[in-house]
């Protein structure tokens, strides 16, 4: 596969990176402290759209592995998603002013959906997708490296040009994230990248198409309608239902820590907007070295050491602040220093947790072959949606749960930093730190018990290869 293929196939996850970074940074934030929606229904408004995707995904799944046409399975839905997504980010992102807090929470609900119906349409396919193109154990690394690159490059683009351009300090707005004017026009701009992005990835990889593996549908499929009772199938393959409870919660804790990220930087550290905009940066660490760690570690340890020492060695450094901050240890730091401290072992985490990502992919791929010999059928569409589901639960449970979390220790809304009781700050640090470290590390309990290593699955390959050769 040549790089053009491979960076136009990498680009489609730039929307998903856009979502999770609108979604878990912003929106949570926007309908919380700015709309003052309660952490509670906003959360459920979260939790609702996810279980949406609880049928949407699988649906989508199955009707893109069963699906023919001279675009393929994957491609005509990826293009059906693409423009409709950004409208309907415009709209989540717009709401009509004078709401009541049952009618914002229907407009979060009614956005969140759409937004989340849309990206399905592309998200899943494109997932399938890249199993198809490459089937090499080690290959399948590098090219979820591409995916896993440009997803994140969507948070950190979005992250970034939000926090420095729509969410400056104003002279009414000392903190610029409290600007309600400034969202609708935000929206636009998630909507444009997104879109664009999709686009390219849909006509740059449609050479490919030829190449692809030909629907060959299934007559136990059922109605896709139902396909969400399907997805259970698969987890009836052990190693499949090791990682889809990994990626659950990984997911899960993962946009936990997003959604209170702009409450840990703002009320904690007591960073400006235009710090959180630096902050954001650091993303671009692990963009840059992730693929790489992932690669090292997986040749050096194999995929499921490699997946425990990732997560955590990545939570170790991604909650070091918090515990500084409990020894009082922050507090004697200039703001330059904290800075730079804080933005220092936020960018190591990001090394490790997105070599998490990329593993936990490689892993499915993996997974998948083994279900082929097992079954004689690709079912990729199947399998990814499950995954998709997974991954989605970083904003619908991750909020939910969040917003619970915000609501019990009774944190106020639409406060500025210096009017927080001391007491909540203490209690988000305790939340977003030691809390969270345990839980992380506690995936590794899950994760261990994955059965597929490099050898067993050369000894798959090679038994689908003979048994093709036999057949044809």
């Amino acid at each position: 596969m040549n790089l053009v293929t491979k960076l136009s196939y990498g680009v489609g996850q730039l929307s998903d990176g856009v979502k999770q970074s609108a979604f878990g940074t912003f929106l949570f934030f926007y309908y919380n402290q700015v709309l003052e929606l309660s952490g509670s229904l906003a959360g459920m408004a979260a939790l609702l759209a996810l279980l949406v995707d609880a049928v949407t995904d699988p649906m989508v799944g199955q009707l893109s592995d069963n699906f023919q046409s001279r675009w393929g399975r994957r491609h005509p839905f990826m293009l059906a998603g693409a423009i409709p997504f950004g409208i309907a980010m415009i709209a989540l992102f717009s709401p009509p002013e004078g709401l009541s807090q049952i009618q914002l929470f229907g407009w979060m609900l009614g956005g969140a959906i759409a937004v989340r119906l849309m990206l399905t349409l592309f998200f899943v396919p494109h997932l399938s997708l890249g199993a198809e193109l490459v089937r090499d154990y080690h290959g399948r690394t590098s090219l979820i490296g591409y995916r896993v690159f440009f997803t994140y490059a969507g948070v950190f683009l979005t992250s970034v040009i939000g926090f420095a351009v729509f969410f400056p300090p104003t002279a009414e707005f000392s903190n610029g994230m409290l600007n309600r004017a400034s969202y609708p026009k935000f929206g636009i701009f998630c909507a444009v990248m997104a879109t664009t992005a999709m686009l390219l990835c849909v006509f740059g990889t449609r050479n490919t198409i030829p190449l692809l593996t030909k629907a060959n549908p299934n007559p136990y499929a059922g109605n896709a309608l139902f396909a969400f009772v399907t997805v259970f199938r698969t987890l009836k393959l052990p190693s499949f239902r090791v990682l889809f409870i990994s990626v659950l919660l990984f997911a899960t804790l993962a946009g936990v820590v997003q959604t209170l990220l702009v409450y840990v930087a703002t009320y904690v550290f007591e960073f400006q907007p235009e710090q959180l905009a630096g902050l954001a940066s650091s993303l671009i660490v692990g963009i840059l070295f992730a693929s790489l760690v992932a690669q090292a570690l997986s040749r050096r340890f194999d995929k499921k050491k490699a997946l425990a020492l990732c997560a955590i060695i990545g939570g170790a450094f991604a909650f070091s602040p918090q515990i500084l901050y409990f020894g009082g240890l922050l507090d004697g730091m200039s703001v330059l220093s904290k800075f730079t401290f804080v933005f220092s072992v936020n960018g190591v985490s990001h090394v490790f947790f997105i070599a998490y990502v990329i593993l936990l992919d490689s892993m499915l791929s993996d997974v998948i072959d083994e279900h082929e010999l097992v079954s004689q059928r690709r079912e990729e569409g199947l399998f990814f949606a499950a995954r998709s589901f997974g991954t989605k639960a970083s904003f619908g449970l991750g909020s939910f749960f969040a917003g619970v979390a915000l609501d019990i220790i009774k944190f106020p809304t639409g406060a500025s930093p210096e009017s927080v009781p001391a007491d909540a700050v203490v209690k988000l640090a305790i939340l977003s730190g030691p809390l969270m470290f345990i839980l992380f590390t506690a995936t590794v309990l899950v994760s261990r018990r994955y059965p597929l290593s490099a050898a067993r699955h050369r000894e798959i390959i090679a038994d689908i290869k003979s048994r093709a050769t036999a057949e044809a």
